[in-house]
């Protein structure tokens, strides 16, 4: 039953703020989320005060104490992103209501190459425990990144290519962590050293395992998994350049709730009595990376290149045995030429050979080639910036095999445009106003061209359109941005719209087969409206207690087709209220995030009910014996709510977890 919840969210949201002052200073505990950290997931490496584009980042004790089992879980309550949800360890980021083929995934810089854009059910292929750092681009990435991350990117950073010296001989991490959630147990361990004045070696491991996820109700059926990976490798720093190169391994094998094979009508056991096997994924990757820097005193100021080389593979088994075997090798490579820290210009080689097989294989073998250009310059004086970009890319998909024999699939081949136009005006010393005018071109993937057959993890039979052609967008972004000298209030307040021709996304026909609704992908008119807050202050209230720090945060995203019909799986807005407390080295915080019902749904979309999400944690900062130790508890779902993301495609299968507490050691030598 819908409902909605304001009363009891407003009852949660007064209480985060006075149980702050209950406990422990922040004078001793750096919020990384506004830092000026320099983002490499822009073109030029700016701090996001810098630049125009909506960028954000997520670093430090706040992204420690705060990171669940999956990528999409640990960005989930950040303003303007969400998640899909298929248990602790299969979740996507979405972002302003985007996500799956639109929203790409990448680990320092270079995509992670596996199959996670091809479906939700689909793990991303990193390990949040083995992250440093988090970059958020909320909104077209597609000039750095290409178009296939036309809506955001979200790029993960680790310690797997160091370009720079260590400052120390011999550096070693420990990264324990546990979770009632799931009965989820994870450590991690790193470490990174030197082997003369110019060669460093790195490593790095980890395990993770879940059980069933506790939901309020009861146990989530088929839901956990347990994931390892191990990684090596050695860089070589000079004055003049730096060269790394990483070689990893991950495996990871996870249950799909609510998902189901085909029923066995061959069981002579059962007679005519079918039996549905449930479904779990095993997923494997080996990869390698490269990452190389110069300095040069000719026509450019540096010279970088970035690539990978991945062999991944993932099989879905019904009960013991495999139903469909998924394999992708991927390629990629960006080399880029920077002069005076004002003008890039880079080259982007992409190339993917895909292979399904298996009777419940949806997709077609395929090849893809892609090849782009770009280029960004920006112009500064004492109150303005102003940045601009183009890139013109080339992508070729060729089906190598049909799903059916009657299958006659079609060469994709076309030319994208995308560019942006930007600016900064700093009106105040510590005020300034941003605008960021963007257009996108994006090709269209292997599913949305070539799918037909059932999708058993999303419970839907897929059907794509080989005339599919580039859908184009057109958006706008603007935000007032505030920044304090010395402390205090800082934060930003951003609109955005974003207008698409073409755009591309599965709507229900009304016809079922195989016992499944059929969706076809199809191309249509639509736009997307929405706002996002986040205002901050680190030390509103000292006292002899200790001091109190202040966060408030939300978002809202509308999207509509051309006929004003609103298109499914977009979520509902958020408010949110975040207060700490810091005396030395505790620190106490509370936060409350409140999710409206979202009513306003697409035709045959059921509506989701509203919920308040109330969490606290503790966590104690230490040094001792030359080892710097980060202790935290927290406590997550405190009011045992039962929490559904409206923008899954299984929210009404795979509910959130219920109450739950989570505890982990971080210590680094």
């Amino acid at each position: 039953m819908t409902q909605f919840r304001t009363p009891r969210a407003a009852i949660a949201l007064a209480g985060a703020a006075a149980l702050t002052f209950v406990a422990p200073d922040r004078d001793a505990w750096a919020d990384d989320t506004l830092a000026e950290v320099v983002i490499t997931a822009t073109p030029l490496r700016r701090a996001a005060p810098q630049t125009a584009q909506p960028v954000m980042v997520l670093a430090g004790e706040r992204w420690i104490t705060k990171r669940g089992a999956s990528l999409g879980d640990s960005l989930a309550t950040e303003p303007g992103l969400s998640a899909s949800s298929f248990g602790p360890i299969a979740s996507r980021p979405i972002i302003r209501g985007q996500g799956g083929l639109r929203v790409q995934t990448y680990q320092d810089g270079a995509d992670t190459l596996d199959v996670g854009a091809l479906s939700d059910d689909h793990a991303v292929a990193v390990e949040p425990l083995l992250i440093e750092r988090v970059e958020v681009i909320r909104g077209p990435a597609a000039l750095l990144f290409g178009s296939a991350a036309a809506a955001g990117a979200v790029n993960v950073i680790t310690s797997r290519l160091p370009l720079q010296r260590f400052t120390a001989p011999l550096a070693a991490e420990l990264d324990l962590r546990g979770d009632t959630a799931a009965n989820e147990r994870g450590v991690a361990a790193r470490v990174a050293g030197q082997g003369g004045e110019a060669l460093q070696f790195v490593a790095d491991a980890h395990h993770f395992t879940a059980g069933e996820l506790r939901i309020p109700d009861g146990r989530l059926e088929n839901s956990g998994g347990e994931s390892s990976s191990v990684s090596a490798g050695i860089s070589w720093v000079t004055a003049r350049g730096a060269f790394a190169l990483s070689a990893s391994q991950l495996d990871n094998t996870y249950g799909l709730p609510g998902g189901h094979g085909h029923e066995d009508e061959h069981d002579e056991a059962h007679d005519d009595e079918h039996e549905e096997e449930v479904i779990s994924l095993a997923l494997q990757q080996q990869r390698f990376d490269v990452s190389a820097a110069w300095s040069s005193e000719q026509w450019f100021d540096a010279v970088r290149l970035r690539a990978a080389h991945s062999q991944y593979e993932h099989v879905e088994l019904e009960g013991e045995e495999i139903g469909t075997r998924y394999a992708q090798t991927g390629r990629e490579a960006r080399l880029t030429f920077e002069r005076e820290s004002n003008l890039v210009i880079g080259l982007q080689w992409r190339d993917l050979d895909f292979d399904a097989a298996g009777e419940e294989a949806f997709l077609p073998a395929s090849r893809q080639r892609s090849l782009g250009l770009f280029a960004f310059r920006e112009w500064r004086s004492d109150a303005l910036t102003i940045e601009a970009g183009a890139r013109l890319e080339r992508q070729t998909l060729d089906p190598l095999t049909a799903v059916a024999e009657t299958d006659n699939l079609q060469r994709y081949t076309d030319e994208a445009a995308s560019g942006s136009l930007g600016g900064i005006w700093r009106f105040t010393e510590s005020w300034d106003l941003s605008l960021q005018l963007t257009s996108t071109g994006r090709h269209p993937t292997a599913t949305e061209l070539y799918a037909e057959g059932p999708h058993l993890a999303v419970r839907r039979y897929e059907i794509g359109d080989a005339r599919l052609g580039v859908e184009t967008g057109r958006s706008v972004d603007l935000a007032l941005r505030h920044r304090a000298a010395q402390g205090g209030w800082q934060g930003s307040i951003s609109l955005f719209r974003a207008d698409y021709d073409d755009f591309i996304a599965p709507f229900p026909d009304g016809n079922e087969l195989d016992e499944l609704p059929v969706v076809r992908f199809a191309a249509v008119d639509a736009h997307f409206t929405g706002v996002e807050l986040e205002w901050a202050h680190d030390s509103l209230i000292r006292a002899q207690l200790g001091t109190m720090g202040l966060r408030v945060f939300g978002d809202l995203v509308r999207a509509r087709d051309a006929q004003g019909a609103p298109l499914p799986q977009i979520p509902p807005r958020r408010l949110g209220i975040e207060t700490s407390l810091t005396r030395g080295a505790f620190r106490f915080g509370v936060d409350a995030i409140w999710h409206d019902a979202q009513t306003d749904v697409a035709a045959g979309e059921r509506p989701t009910a509203g919920f308040t999400a109330l969490s606290a944690d503790v966590a104690y900062r230490l040094e001792a014996g030359g080892a710097t130790m980060l202790w935290f508890v927290r406590g997550a779902n405190l009011l045992d709510e039962e929490m559904r993301r409206h923008a899954s495609p299984l929210k009404d299968v795979a509910p959130l977890a219920g109450r739950h507490v989570a505890a982990g050691l971080k210590v680094k030598f």
